[in-house]
């Protein structure tokens, strides 16, 4: 459920924006602001995620109600997954996996630096940046071809959050029992 809280604002952003861009743009902006207050008044400091989540609504929200004829209406999508794509690469590149902080909230402290805890996590991360970067590609493909096509855009921003979530369920699973 943690991956949920987290990837609340995404969510809220996928389902909203089929309606109307600023509605969603605006609303995941409020969500990952909360999420963020959240999280620096519980202790666990910030979060890579957290932080690339709040940067990215709040300027996409002020640049739709700014412009709602903007350019990048019809590319929001892509770039959504784009920057999801970028945070869980880049927090594989220096070795700190986005989905530690969420998984600490589920393993003893005891485990947080364990070469084991890491790697699991490495492998979540790799399969949510595989997720994301088909997402943001297939995105760009339908809006380049389709010009946007809500239908199938909503679709696979769905499938790039349901995917990872049950395969690194899985994955988290097995390593746990190995």
């Amino acid at each position: 459920m943690n991956y949920v809280r987290g990837f609340a604002p995404w969510l809220c952003y996928a389902v909203l924006s089929a309606f109307d861009w600023r509605l969603g743009l605006s609303v995941a902006a409020l969500a990952s602001l909360i999420l963020l207050v959240t999280q620096l008044r519980g202790g666990t400091g910030l979060d890579i995620l957290g932080a690339a989540t709040t940067v990215f609504f709040v300027v996409m929200a002020v640049i739709a109600i700014a412009d709602p004829e903007s350019v990048l209406h019809n590319w929001t999508t892509a770039l959504s997954s784009g920057v999801l794509a970028a945070v869980a690469l880049i927090s594989l590149l220096v070795r700190r996996p986005f989905t530690v902080a969420i998984s600490r909230t589920q393993v003893p402290e005891k485990f947080w630096h364990a070469p084991r805890f890491i790697h699991v996590n490495m492998v979540i991360t790799g399969i949510w940046a595989a997720a994301f970067t088909a997402s943001a590609i297939a995105s760009a493909l339908v809006i380049a071809v389709a010009y946007a096509e809500t239908v199938a855009l909503v679709a696979i921003q769905i499938l790039a959050f349901v995917i990872p979530l049950l395969a690194g369920a899985r994955y988290a699973t097995h390593a746990e029992a190995a």
